[in-house]
This record gives structure tokens, C-alpha cells and sequence, in this order.
């Protein structure tokens, strides 16, 4: 290890663990991501960076991520700013110096052939389950056409039975009766799995901190009571939703919420919506197909056994 190392004119990546407070001063470099895929998001990165143990890194003008992901250990995502094949050679020299093997996730597809490139002993698996569902932002709006006539009649449906409905933005005088709310959501869909407690752990602390998150937020009130709301946030040309909670006693209510919410946000240049993937739910994936995605965004783990090999 020492000789292959000897001489390496890259330090070691100073990773530290990272905390809300971290946002404001790191969101600029979210803006450099080329790619439509939600994990190099602000909102999925620091929502879900305790129960992936993210981790951060500045050098050299990029922003690097290490996180943990269950099964694959220390795995880094692809960095935001710079330069690629300096980002490479940093990582492989980090893990040559640490002895441990590399893992990127997610690689885009669109990625993926320049990393083995440069990796060529790499070997590339793709997981389903953490697919995008990607879907043009106009197809969400009016939900026109045959295809999406299941969505618009429940849209249909839900004006015709609440007459006395409303959607919209959020205020800061809304957010105690949003988390109001989202306890009773929580309170009716308990479950056992570790992620949807950090998911409603980490929605609460999105409304507690909510301009430093700076979603676009929405609700939908129907005669005064709150049926649902929905965060998302937008870079570039996308809009990304990363929280939606509705009350399904209000028929058609999550149907709703989409649509009022890409009417309302999906403006301005934002042409797609990212509605996140479906974690292998079969119920959640029939949902998210039914609403026809133009894309399935492929994402790759690819791992070098040998990092110091490419470290000279």
C-alpha cells in the first residue's frame, strides 16, 4: 500500500458529516448537476443524510458525497462541479490510502460508459426499484388524453363531491396545522419499516425549518380542513417531488394534489417532474405507471475491487 501510494499528489478527502446547517452554503453546487436523477437533490440529500450516514467533502471546487447505503457499505455518489476524471482519480486515491473497495451510486446511464472507461475492471448492476419515474410536466396538469383518463376522472370525481375545495402555497402561519397533519397521516398509516419513520421524522423537520429547505409547498383544503399537501423544489428544467401526504377519505385527493401542484409550481421552463422512485412497492409502482412516465431513469451501483490501481 505504501509504495503504490508514494508520491500521490492528491490529499485525502477531509469528508465530514452532514448537518442541515450545511444547506444554504452547499446549495449552489446542486445546480451543476447535469442530470434529472432526484439523489443529487438538495431535498432527497438532506432529507434522507441520517439514515445514510452522508457525509460531505469540498476539493478542489467539487462537492463530494460518501453515504451508507444498506449492502453496499461506503459508496460515493458522482460528484457535483469539476472535473470527472479528476473526481475518479481523488476517490480511487481515497480508497486506495483506506484499503477498501469503491462503490458509485447512483451512476446515470448516461455516465455510465465514461466511469468504466476510466474503470474498466468495474462491474455495473442496475436496481429497479430505485428507478425515476420521470413524466412531462404538462401530462400532469390536466391529465389530457386516453391514457390518463383513470387520473382526470378521479380528478373529476373529487370537484364534484367537495365543492368547497382549495389549493394553496404554503404560508409560514400554515405550518403547525400542516404538522397537525402529518401526525395524523402518521397516526393512520402506521407502519414497522425504519424508512417511513425517518420519512415522517424528516417532514416534520422540513416544515420546522422551512425557508432553509425552500420547497415549493402546496396544500389542498377541502371546507376548511387540510386533505393533503405536497413539497417539491426545482433545478433546472425539473421539478422534483419529494413529499406528498394526503388523506385518502377525501376521494381523489392524491390526484389532486398532483395536478394542482404541477399546475402551480411546473412553470417557467420546468418541463418534467420527478415523482422519485417506487422502492419496489407493488402498490406504489402501479400508481407511479399509471400516471405514464415519458422515463424510467436507470440507475447503476459500479464497483472497482482494486482502487489503487488507478491511483498513478
Amino acid at each position: 500500500m505504501k509504495k503504490l501510494t508514494e508520491g500521490l499528489e492528491y490529499r485525502m478527502l477531509d469528508f465530514q458529516p452532514l448537518h442541515l446547517e450545511d444547506l444554504p452554503r452547499l446549495r449552489d453546487f446542486f445546480q451543476r448537476n447535469p442530470h434529472r436523477i432526484c439523489d443529487t437533490t438538495p431535498g432527497t440529500t438532506f432529507i434522507w443524510r441520517d439514515m445514510y450516514h452522508t457525509e460531505y467533502a469540498i476539493y478542489q471546487g467539487s462537492l463530494y458525497f460518501k453515504v451508507d447505503y444498506p449492502g453496499l457499505g461506503e459508496t460515493f455518489t458522482l460528484p457535483l462541479g469539476g472535473n470527472r476524471q479528476e473526481h475518479y482519480r481523488q476517490i480511487a486515491a481515497y480508497c486506495c490510502r483506506r484499503n477498501i473497495p469503491i462503490a458509485f451510486y447512483p451512476v446515470p446511464r448516461d455516465e455510465l460508459d465514461e466511469l468504466q472507461d476510466f474503470f474498466p475492471n468495474s462491474a455495473a448492476i442496475s436496481n429497479r426499484d430505485a428507478f425515476d419515474y420521470l413524466y412531462q410536466a404538462e401530462s400532469l396538469k390536466y391529465f389530457r388524453g386516453k391514457k390518463l383518463s383513470g387520473q382526470r376522472n378521479h380528478v373529476n370525481r373529487f370537484m364534484k363531491t367537495y365543492g368547497n375545495w382549495t389549493f394553496r402555497t404554503i404560508t409560514p402561519e400554515d405550518l403547525p396545522a400542516l404538522k397537525a397533519f402529518l401526525d395524523r397521516y402518521a397516526a393512520g398509516h402506521e407502519k414497522a419499516a425504519h424508512s417511513f419513520h425517518e420519512d415522517i421524522r424528516k417532514t416534520h423537520e422540513v416544515l420546522d425549518n422551512y425557508q432553509t429547505y425552500k420547497f415549493k409547498g402546496g396544500m389542498l383544503v377541502v371546507e376548511g380542513e387540510i386533505a393533503g399537501f405536497s413539497l417539491s423544489e426545482i433545478i433546472g428544467d425539473t421539478m422534483y417531488t419529494h413529499i406528498e401526504k394526503a388523506d385518502r377519505d377525501y376521494l381523489g385527493a392524491y390526484q389532486m394534489l398532483v395536478s394542482q401542484a404541477a399546475q402551480a409550481f411546473a412553470v417557467g421552463g420546468v418541463e418534467f417532474i420527478n415523482r422519485e422512485d417506487d422502492t419496489g412497492d407493488p402498490g406504489l409502482r402501479t400508481s407511479k405507471l399509471s400516471y405514464h412516465p415519458v422515463n424510467l431513469l436507470e440507475k447503476f451501483t459500479v464497483t472497482v475491487v482494486e482502487p489503487c490501481t488507478y491511483c498513478q
